[in-house]
């Protein structure tokens, strides 16, 4: 009987690992005070709600316009991407490595950049 107690709570613990690599992390995004005025264009864009959810060596990025990125791992937790949003090319890193988990976005021509961090 105690053996079978310890196993469903091991079964009950890998579970809730599994729930929490599916589970959105939300992230609520803001312009760096250091932006440009040709950066602000995109504020409106990037600074609502997004959602990055972890799938293993990927994770799926959800902009609050509807658009969404996969991202790959570059290292344990540490996801990225590029993509074109408005005709502008943006990087994504998304750090689920450490506390908080933060999310930054950055267009490298005029020096842009975006971060978010989880509560």
């Amino acid at each position: 009987m105690k053996s079978f107690v310890i196993a469903a709570f091991l079964i009950g613990m890998t579970g809730s690992a599994a729930d929490a690599q599916n589970a959105p992390i939300e992230f609520r995004m803001a312009a760096s005070d250091a932006n440009l005025a040709g950066c602000r264009g995109l504020d409106a864009q990037l600074s609502r709600v997004h959602s990055v959810t972890l799938q293993g060596d990927k994770a799926l990025l959800k902009l609050a316009g509807g658009i969404s990125e996969t991202l790959k791992q570059t290292s344990p937790g540490v996801y990225m991407s590029a993509f074109t949003l408005s005709g502008v090319r943006l990087d994504v890193v998304a750090d689920a490595s450490k506390s908080p988990k933060t999310l930054v976005v950055t267009e490298k021509n005029r020096g842009c950049r975006w971060d978010a961090t989880t509560k």
